[in-house]
């Protein structure tokens, strides 16, 4: 397995299960993956590319960890870009908010928090917003959205505390 920055955290996993416990000590924020609902979903979707955002490290920094720990010789390839922030959209204001989808309590629950999101937003009117709080930002959430057509926006409250704009088109 060459590890890229598309490489998905599952399937790194998956080929290096042992490796689970290295990867955590190394990058906290992982921790989550011992939840075995969060292993199963958002590991089989978040990128390197994603869970080095979600860690707030540079992905080329993740890449090369991974691949040091999985023993693969340091192979040049695509690195992602780097993302700059973006401004504010109009509509990510508490006057558009109709809807709230708290990921973590998803979690606990047994549920994943993209199916709550969906189910929130199919009630909501066109122009209408919704938020996703979360511990960490929500990069396979974000990027299955987007995928979709769903204009989504993440903002960092502080520490350890996400909240994301989604708006119902």
């Amino acid at each position: 397995m060459a590890i890229t920055p598309a490489t998905r955290i599952g399937d790194f996993l998956e080929a290096h299960p042992d490796l689970q416990e290295a990867l955590i000590a190394r990058v906290p924020e992982f921790a989550k993956l011992r939840n075995p609902i969060l292993r199963r979903t958002v590991a089989k979707l978040a990128t390197v590319d994603q869970a080095a955002r979600i860690a707030g490290l540079p992905t080329a920094e993740l890449v090369r960890f991974l691949r040091e720990l999985a023993g693969e010789a340091d192979i040049p390839g695509p690195e992602a870009p780097v993302l700059i922030p973006e401004a504010r959209p109009d509509w990510a204001w508490p006057e558009s908010l109709r809807a709230t989808v708290d990921a973590e309590a998803a979690l606990a629950a047994g549920e994943h928090p993209l199916a709550q999101t969906r189910a929130a937003l199919r009630v909501l009117a066109s122009g209408e917003a919704m938020q996703l709080l979360s511990a960490f930002r929500p990069e396979p959430l974000l990027a299955e959205l987007s995928q979709e057509g769903v204009p989504c926006w993440c903002e960092e409250e502080a520490p350890g505390r996400f909240r994301t704009w989604i708006l119902k088109a």
